[in-house]
């Protein structure tokens, strides 16, 4: 599944090339993720995910694989697994920072994602639409002040539930909402 974002925000390209270059930090602003260990440009985390009733937790480790600082470009590949259950997931994040008038910095980024398991019936169309608000969530903490979130293992986990709902009356209707009962 590929997914594709972008974003302005009111912070300098040289911040957010710091922000996404630090891993903990990245990890701190992702919903649900927690970053436990980092050795140079690798790290172990855990990312909890909630499927309605189910709430899913994949460990797993990663790499910064390319870090360009000139071409503002960075890379991360990482794999999961269900902490308790079959699951599997592996991801690929393509970064690039473009400077845009008022001093603002513009994000692209470009999404490779693999999920065999519980998951997996979630469509591209609404995972773009379901990750919107998401990746806008963490860009923005990105851009903000270093210590504005110090997120640990009591992280609310991603509900990806609350996430796609709206993602599904947008392409749907209000059909939708009827069968989960809301629409009456």
């Amino acid at each position: 599944m590929q997914l594709r974002h972008h974003h302005e925000v009111d912070a300098s390209v040289d911040h957010l090339w710091a922000a996404f270059t630090d891993l903990r930090r990245v990890g701190r602003c992702f919903p649900g993720a927690q970053v436990t260990e980092v050795t140079g440009d690798d790290f172990v985390g855990a990312l909890k995910v909630k499927l309605g009733p189910v709430t899913l937790t994949y460990d797993g480790d990663g790499t910064l694989t390319q870090a360009d600082e000139s071409a503002r470009h960075a890379q991360i590949r990482a794999k999961g697994a269900e902490r308790h259950g079959f699951g599997k997931a592996d991801i690929v994040i393509d970064l690039e920072l473009s400077e845009v008038e008022g001093g603002r910095t513009g994000v692209d980024l470009m999404t490779s994602l693999d999920v065999r398991g519980a998951p997996t019936n979630l469509g591209g169309g609404i995972a773009q639409r379901a990750s919107d608000p998401l990746i806008e969530r963490f860009v923005h903490c990105l851009a903000g002040p270093a210590s504005a979130k110090e997120g640990g293992p009591d992280d609310e986990p991603l509900d990806v539930g609350r996430a796609v709902l709206p993602g599904l009356v947008a392409s749907y209707g209000r059909s939708v909402l009827g069968r989960f009962g809301r629409g009456r």
